[in-house]
């Protein structure tokens, strides 16, 4: 590169001090002059290119060191190593603080490092610089949410769902809040979008089914926690939930192979033990009934609740002799 500008030059001096056929070296001569114009027009012509392929360059060195450090700083975050992350990010952003995907993965690190006032302030730099940036919605959404400002978190959901209307996730958790305020109403109908647009999205399912119960929709509940376990066998919670909706409605042989799947998942698991024994109970397998209460009151949430059927079934029994 530097032989070819040198080179260049020369030629551009050749050109003006080669002699012109027919005129004398005059300095004044108006052919001078031109050949003079003219070679200060192409000098500056070859100086801004020069000027331009140097920053040209150094944009192209500026980016690839960017980028290099920006991947860095997202394998040390999902490394868990989350100061770290934060100092690269923070370089990243030193550099060129209009990119976006630095402030979001700032905000992320910020969260995970608890420091909620930080995070939020970076969620909402990559907002301003990306106005449609739904994973920053998001993000922001649940924030806002694990600090109590539920209105501001859902607004962040709604902003997402606007330039995402397929976005699944901002319908569920805008459901989950819901949830919290007692609106439940509201909440069957987020989670039901959000199962619409995912149709194997088992956590709606689950929440779905928590809502309609608190709706007196038992059947419809069922029916959403048959599918939250059919899109994810290993959903002990759900089966927990299922086998209690079963036996609430009198289904209890159903209820029974629910609380056992629950089991088998969580052996430990004191209430599914108790919807155990309540279906073992109703359906007249008093032993199996008490062995399962007294599995349940290993559990000393439980305990009082299971040594009170165990000693309703002794009750009964003695009445019936």
């Amino acid at each position: 590169m530097k032989i070819r500008n040198i080179v260049y030059l020369l030629l551009l001096t050749s050109f003006l001090f080669a002699p012109i056929k027919g005129v004398a070296q005059d300095t004044t001569s108006i052919e001078y002059q031109k050949k003079l114009q003219e070679y200060q027009r192409k000098l500056k012509e070859y100086q801004e290119r020069k000027r331009l392929a140097k920053m040209k360059k150094e944009q192209l060195e500026k980016e690839k060191k960017k980028k290099k450090l920006f991947n860095e700083a997202n394998q040390l975050f999902k490394q868990r190593k989350f100061n770290q992350a934060a100092e690269l990010y923070q370089q990243v952003l030193a550099m060129d603080d209009s990119f976006a995907l630095a402030w979001y993965g700032l905000g992320l690190t910020y969260r995970k490092m608890r420091q909620p006032q930080k995070a939020l302030e970076a969620y909402d730099k990559a907002i301003a610089l990306d106005s449609s940036y739904v994973k920053a919605y998001v993000a922001k959404g649940v924030l806002l949410t694990e600090m109590g400002k539920l209105n501001e978190a859902l607004r962040a959901y709604e902003q997402a769902v606007k330039y995402d209307p397929t976005n699944a996730k901002s319908y569920y958790q805008m459901g989950v809040i819901y949830v919290r305020q007692k609106n439940h109403k509201k909440a069957v109908e987020m989670f039901q979008r959000a199962t619409m647009i995912k149709p194997d999205y088992y956590l709606a399912f689950n929440s779905l089914g928590v809502s309609l119960l608190e709706l007196g929709r038992t059947n419809e509940a069922i029916n959403a926690f048959q599918q939250a376990v059919a899109y994810n066998p290993r959903f002990y919670q759900a089966y927990y939930r299922l086998a209690k909706a079963l036996n609430d409605v009198g289904r209890h042989s159903e209820a029974l192979d629910a609380a056992k799947k629950c089991i088998q998942l969580r052996p430990r698991f004191a209430p599914a033990h108790v919807e155990a024994g309540r279906a073992y109970q109703a359906l007249g397998k008093y032993d199996l009934a008490i062995q399962e209460y007294r599995k349940a009151s290993r559990d000393a949430r439980w305990r009082k609740f299971a040594q009170y059927q165990i000693d309703e079934i002794k009750r009964k029994r003695r009445m019936q002799q």
